[in-house]
């Protein structure tokens, strides 16, 4: 076609477009659209070897790579109550640790040079492996992939490497307050201690040793228990034999996949609350069971589903955000597991001022859902959604053959996705609002509030009885690893604990402080090398506190007033989190010049644990432990009577951490004889030094120190 002619074609038509009349457009709901052509995918071949290994293969010969994912029956459902965490650390140290012919490090350097990957990890109901890489490496990935499902060393660094990861995750779990919501509103629903809710705690953490995860590993990794799916460039006859050598060692077991706990429900109305002040707007969860997916009405379940909370059309985003103004964000799902019940939950994320507004709007919605019909508009919209995706359950041959695996794992049918496709395009009005009402209870639902109630436009109380839900994070104390306290060792701890108290200065010196000031420096050891700091250090007694830092990055003042508590850096002024208020306090504590004021104090309670040499010194070990805080270890030198070491353990943003200071440079203060210096260890190793240059009794504190600038 010439140029002229191509330029004539373009001009005619957009000159018969102008010339159409305005009239004879249609609006978009009069438009009509053919409907989807019928999705054909390729069909995984499904083979199983001699040992009982389920392969899913097929074909992709448009790039020279091979990708492989399996799945083996077993996760964290599967872990004891006391060992809760065992099977992540397994999952993730079978390949960090690498096996007894090749490490962990030796690995990652071989696939490094091969440009390959092979991941391993265990969930919470199964658990995985995955490797890709060039066709051309398959035998040398396949051989690795084999070692370390069949023979891993899990060494005791890697180990507790992974334990470190665990604990930092613990320490942070508390951060956002989506996530609190959602965490602990499984536990509302199929209980704490159930295996769909429960998390790794320090204690069940600092349980898990290596024999556990031997055992773990031996119990659940058979090759009766294994599916393989491997999709790409290969012949399908060729890959088999490959995979059947890698595995030839690995022989079949009477292994039986133990079935999945079941959940117990009963429909009641709970209202509860976590209490979380450092935040201006609350995160709202309410809800009740859900159901399965191979329950006939899920098809109509789902179709009420996005009517009810289907991103920007649905109702709750509609009504609750839109129309009156009440969210920042709103959500919902009635979801259905494969093997045990979903959850059922619609919430959103509102300002503090109109929590209790929003969940009666977002109970009225689900009320409606049940009480009028949807519209023919609403149902056209939610089916065509579903539909219109449809085809993204193909878009890779790795995705189609994981489908497979799933549904064969859970006993579905291998066209279960078409089925559902089939279910959804029957739905129809009549259906949605019989399952609305059959399975929506929202007279019988779980309300789940976090945020600060001091704020809220009512008492959520005007909902029902409110039970205040407890999320501080447990932290191993000095108690657990030491004897239960015997009468004696109480009476013997406090004889000791008052001689101290008199070598020191005598009990009227300490009871007649009120404040303390306390300048110097500190050398912190980092793994980025030492840091010095200047640091002063104000308490007005019995629990206010300031700390203020030099540091590189500018000046960092904590405030510590009653039970609250401000961090001021250079970013700004926030609310300290209930970690930051319970470190100031147990480090008000630990001052000997409060502590020693203290004797008398109701809840306190000091245990004799027995003697230790420390350096050149013979010890007596006291067990102090404040009243509602955790405990810590004194050393007294028999000499002197005098401190020379202190214990603790406290809270850091990688987990629990064990913090010894080694006390010395003793002076007299006001009658007081106080430490100057602190050579300090955290978990063992160097931590660094504090250097006090000068310490001041009851100075003159002005209560502004102790209050946030506005």
């Amino acid at each position: 076609m010439s140029r002229p002619f191509v330029y004539l074609t373009a001009v005619t038509i957009m000159i018969a477009a102008m010339s159409t009349p305005v009239g004879a457009q249609k609006h978009y709901k009069e438009l009509v659209y053919p409907s989807i052509n019928d999705i054909r995918a390729p069909d995984p071949t499904r083979v199983t070897l001699k040992n009982g290994i389920i392969l899913y293969l097929v074909e992709d010969h448009r790039l020279p790579l091979i990708s492989l994912r399996a799945r083996i029956g077993v996760g964290g459902i599967n872990e004891s109550a006391d060992k809760v965490g065992l099977a992540g650390i397994t999952g993730a140290v079978m390949r960090s640790g690498g096996t007894a012919t090749m490490s962990g490090d030796e690995i990652d350097e071989v696939l490094e040079s091969i440009g390959a990957s092979i991941e391993t990890s265990i969930g919470n109901a199964s658990g995985s492996a995955s490797m890709s890489l060039l066709k051309d490496n398959i035998d040398l990935g396949l051989s690795i992939l084999a070692d370390i499902l069949m023979n891993p060393a899990f060494p005791e660094d890697k180990i507790e490497l992974q334990k470190v990861q665990e604990r930092s995750s613990i320490a942070r779990r508390n951060d956002d307050p989506t996530n609190m919501g959602f965490r602990e509103f499984s536990k509302l629903i199929y209980g704490a201690e159930s295996v769909f809710a429960r998390h790794t705690e320090y204690a069940t953490l600092d349980a898990v040793t290596r024999d556990d995860l031997l055992a773990f590993h031996k119990a659940y990794y058979h090759p009766n228990n294994l599916m393989i799916g491997i999709w790409g460039d290969f012949d399908t006859g060729e890959i088999r034999k490959k995979i059947e050598t890698a595995f030839q060692t690995w022989e079949k077991t009477n292994f039986k996949r133990p079935k999945t706990p079941t959940v117990d429900y009963t429909f009641d109305n709970t209202v509860d609350f976590i209490r979380k002040e450092d935040i201006n707007q609350s995160t709202v969860v309410l809800g009740h069971i859900g159901g399965l997916r191979n329950n006939p009405d899920y098809f109509a379940l789902q179709v009420m589903n996005d009517i009810l909370s289907g991103g920007f059309s649905g109702r709750l985003m509609r009504h609750v955000r839109s129309d009156q103004g009440l969210a920042y964000a709103v959500f919902g799902q009635y979801s259905g597991n494969y093997d045990y019940p979903g959850i059922f939950y619609v919430g959103c994320m509102t300002k503090s001022e109109t929590t209790v507004q929003a969940i009666r709007s977002m109970l009225h919605e689900v009320e409606q859902m049940k009480q009028e019909t949807v519209t023919e508009e609403e149902l056209a919209l939610a089916k065509e959604s579903f539909l219109n995706s449809f085809v993204f359950n193909f878009d890779t041959k790795g995705e189609i053959i994981n489908r497979q695996m799933t549904y064969e794992y859970y006993d579905y049918p291998r066209d279960f996705l078409e089925k559902t496709k089939d279910g959804i395009e029957k739905v129809t009005k009549a259906d949605v609002q019989r399952v609305a009402q059959k399975y929506l209870q929202p007279d019988k639902v779980r309300i789940l509030v976090v945020g600060n109630d001091k704020d809220f436009d009512e008492a959520l109380s005007v909902l029902g009885e409110v039970n205040e839900i407890d999320v501080t994070i447990t932290m191993p104390g000095m108690s657990s690893d030491t004897p239960p306290a015997s009468e004696d060792d109480m009476a013997q701890g406090k004889a000791l604990f008052e001689r101290s108290i008199e070598a020191a200065g005598g009990s009227n010196a300490f009871k007649a402080v009120q404040g303390i000031r306390q300048k110097g420096t500190v050398l912190m050891v980092t793994p980025q090398g030492e840091i010095g700091l200047d640091i002063e250090i104000l308490v007005s007694l019995p629990n206010k506190m300031r700390v203020t830092s030099q540091t590189p990055m500018g000046e960092i003042v904590q405030i510590l007033n009653g039970d609250q508590a401000w961090m001021i850096t250079p970013m700004g002024t926030q609310p300290g989190p209930p970690s930051v208020k319970t470190s100031m306090m147990e480090n008000i504590w630990q001052n000997l010049a409060f502590l020693y004021g203290q004797a008398e104090t109701e809840g306190l309670t000091i245990q004799h644990i027995g003697q230790e040499d420390v350096e050149d010194k013979t010890t007596e070990i006291l067990l102090i432990t404040p009243p509602g805080f955790t405990g810590f270890k004194l050393y007294l030198d028999t000499a002197t009577m005098l401190p020379v070491k202190k214990v603790a353990r406290a809270m850091s943003p990688q987990g629990p951490m064990e913090i010894e200071d080694m006390l010395s440079d003793y002076r007299e203060v006001a009658g007081m004889m106080l430490p100057f210096k602190s050579t300090t260890k955290r978990n063992g190793q160097p931590g660094g030094e504090v250097t006090i240059g000068e310490i001041e009794i009851n100075p003159t504190l002005a209560e502004e120190l102790f209050t946030v600038p506005e």
